[in-house]
């Protein structure tokens, strides 16, 4: 169940959480070539793909050669800029970062990505003020763009100033229309804050953590028969592979249910059936945001996880879900040892260990069983505890898309 961050070079799209990498920029203004340049436009623009593919690839140093040769033809590049910026603070020069980056501000300020960017590496630099005054300067060029609230939340709990980032989540909210990132980040500032009270109503458990039983279909003789062939499906699935999202020690298929088998559609019709109990339940509370936010019409994304000893998905949330959940195919003898629980577990409450939350977290754990499927607001920082075995854990997750 995933989610995930890496470098961001120029032309690559948005993570989804804290954002320790660049923000994507584009230069919207004509570069400035230097007389006597021995690069035509066309000649700059393919060095320019190149350096990016090099970035991509994480070869970092011909990324920067290529960045290097841009600017030595157009100095004012603000993409070279940025993303040359980027490979010096990943290598922790910062100071160089800076000043690349100042010079892509002055090449191209209005672009609010590289206000976003300067105050990432001004903050890696312990320059927490300046830092804040570039995330505001994007914020107030993109009032929708999310990447600088983040940030400029976390620079907030890092200085120990919950209730600011707590004004900073919530005015992200208020202009997106719904972020539950920001949500996520809210909820647990409001815990940094000691206003347990309101926290608790957002991570109410007892009321939006559920877990829904359900029989397999008529065309399989029992739920045993039903779970082998979904985990074979999963386990044979082509997009299976490791290095992905939030799984450690395990492998992540992509999504399945683009043209899929017959015992695929079956138990996509478990999960809408899940689903729908779950809006019937729902508490009579209007502005919790999963009574506020549940969709009037939803879309299904889903895919599975195979974990091996040692498995584990690091805690994360789902921005693009109104609800999420997961079901069980194999799971080892670990999950059941009373001396051992709980390995292997559904585990709710620990954000991020990127974030700069200090409270300590107020955890919940949900056994997985054959049979049930666990369902939760979006917005719940999950993971999985890790586990010891020889044998695999195999699970099915899906995350409910508002369409309308």
């Amino acid at each position: 169940m995933g989610a995930w961050v890496g470098i961001r070079p120029t032309g690559t799209e948005p993570t989804t959480r804290i954002k320790d990498s660049m923000a994507k920029t584009s230069s919207s203004k004509a570069t400035r070539s230097r007389a006597g340049s021995s690069l035509s436009a066309e000649a700059l623009t393919a060095c320019m793909r190149r350096a990016v593919a090099h970035h991509h690839a994480g070869r970092f140093s011909a990324a920067a050669k290529a960045y290097r040769e841009v600017l030595a033809t157009a100095p004012d590049h603000a993409d070279a800029l940025s993303s040359l910026a980027m490979i010096e603070s990943r290598a922790g020069r910062h100071q160089r970062a800076i000043h690349l980056l100042q010079r892509a501000v002055a090449a191209d300020g209005s672009h609010p990505g590289q206000h976003m960017n300067l105050g990432a590496a001004l903050a890696k630099a312990g320059r927490v003020d300046e830092a804040a005054d570039a995330y505001q300067r994007a914020i107030s060029l993109q009032p929708t763009y999310p990447d600088p609230y983040y940030n400029l939340g976390d620079l907030h709990l890092r200085a120990g100033r919950p209730e600011a980032a707590i004004e900073v989540f919530a005015a992200c909210e208020a202009a997106r229309g719904r972020d539950y990132l920001a949500l996520a980040y809210r909820v647990h500032a409001l815990r940094d804050a000691g206003r347990e009270a309101e926290a608790r109503w957002l991570l109410d458990y007892d009321r939006y953590l559920m877990g829904y039983d359900f029989a397999a279909p008529d065309d399989h003789e029992h739920m045993a028969a039903f779970n082998v062939a979904l985990a074979d499906h999963v386990s044979t699935h082509p997009t299976l592979r490791g290095g992905i999202l939030s799984t450690e020690h395990g492998e992540h298929t992509a999504e399945l249910l683009d043209h899929p088998p017959a015992v695929m559609r079956a138990l996509e019709q478990c999960i809408h059936q899940g689903v729908r109990a779950y809006m019937d339940a729902l508490p009579d509370d209007p502005d919790h945001p999963a009574v506020k936010d549940c969709p009037k019409r939803y879309k299904l994304s889903s895919w599975g996880v195979v974990m091996n000893d040692r498995g584990h998905e690091r805690p994360h949330v789902h921005p693009d879900g109104w609800l999420s959940g997961v079901l069980y195919l194999e799971l080892p003898a670990v999950i059941d040892d009373p001396d051992r629980q709980p390995e292997g577990w559904l585990e709710f409450g620990r954000p991020s260990a990127a974030l700069g939350f200090k409270s300590a977290p107020e955890l919940r754990h949900a056994r997985p069983d054959y049979g049930r499927m666990w369902l939760f607001p979006s917005y719940f920082y999950h993971g999985t505890v890790p586990f010891r075995s020889k044998e695999r854990r195999i699970c099915i997750a899906f995350d409910v898309e508002p369409t309308a």
